[in-house]
């Protein structure tokens, strides 16, 4: 069985040797290829794709700093009839996308320390308006998101492209 990963996924990685090793042990060979859509596909049928973030802050990026660039994705996708995953490995334990409202943002950390010193920057976005504009993307579009620990991941990402 062959795993098509996007070339954009930077392979190799030290986030990515487990999934990679994993896929490996069980007779999955990678097809590293561009993808229009997510990081994982499976190259005979691309109905479905797997996005995946290695942690939360990436999470955060995509749909705040970079949410244009995501939500012209997704909604591609959806015109496309690919339906779209977003996995976020995780170290803190979420399972689900109402865990993100107990994530400590750095950037908040940042925003705290800097006003102290005097500094004047836009707070960070809430934990509540990212969980919003996950379920805004949910519901208008068909992303699903999902949350897993690192190890837990090529698995995952088998069983949502239909594998086994």
């Amino acid at each position: 069985m062959v795993i098509q990963c996007d070339t954009r996924q930077k392979m190799n990685q030290k986030h990515h040797e487990a999934k990679e090793r994993w896929f490996v042990e069980h007779g999955y060979d990678l097809l590293n290829s561009k993808l229009a859509f997510g990081d994982y596909a499976f190259p005979n049928d691309m109905s479905r794709t797997v996005d995946t973030k290695k942690d939360c802050m990436e999470l955060y990026q995509d749909l705040i700093q970079d949410h244009r660039r995501f939500h012209n994705e997704c909604e591609l996708a959806q015109k496309c009839g690919i339906k779209l995953y977003v996995l976020v490995e995780n170290k803190d334990g979420f399972t689900k996308p109402e865990d993100i409202l107990r994530w400590e943002n750095p950037l908040y950390f940042r925003y705290r320390r800097d006003k102290k010193k005097g500094v004047e920057r836009k707070p960070p976005a809430s934990n509540v308006q990212l969980l919003k504009i996950m379920h805004s993307m949910s519901r208008d579009y068909g992303v699903e998101f999902l949350f897993c620990k690192t190890e837990e991941a090529a698995p995952l990402i088998v069983k949502l492209l239909g594998g086994e």
